[in-house]
């Protein structure tokens, strides 16, 4: 992952959970222009909105989400949006306190 400016840019990528491989073919280029300035978790989710025609059911299509740190402490889950997906591991934190200056911290300090 890397930012550029303010867009995150997501390389294709393969992960192996829960049994499944979870798979994005195309680079993701997510604008943060419009985010709130605050931390985010990057999930990995499983993507039911795309018509998958892999005829592999051990490999699925994946997508992203940025999940927020909600007013209770918890962070947001994909799975509380009406969104079709769900969440397979968090890949990275999302600095954007100063949104001129945001930050990515890849890896497993979710």
């Amino acid at each position: 992952m890397r930012l550029e400016k303010a867009t995150l840019v997501i390389p294709p990528f393969r992960l192996r959970r829960l049994g499944q491989c979870y798979v994005q073919q195309q680079a993701l280029r997510i604008d943060l222009a419009s985010l709130e300035p605050d931390r985010y978790r990057i999930v990995v989710v499983q993507n039911f909105w795309v018509e998958d025609t892999n005829p592999d059911l051990d490999e699925c299509l994946a997508g992203i989400f940025l999940a927020r740190r909600r007013r209770d402490g918890d962070w947001e889950a994909a799975e509380n949006w009406p969104v079709e997906c769900r969440s397979i591991a968090c890949i990275g934190l999302l600095d954007l306190a100063d949104p001129a200056q945001p930050r990515l911290v890849p890896g497993p300090s979710c």
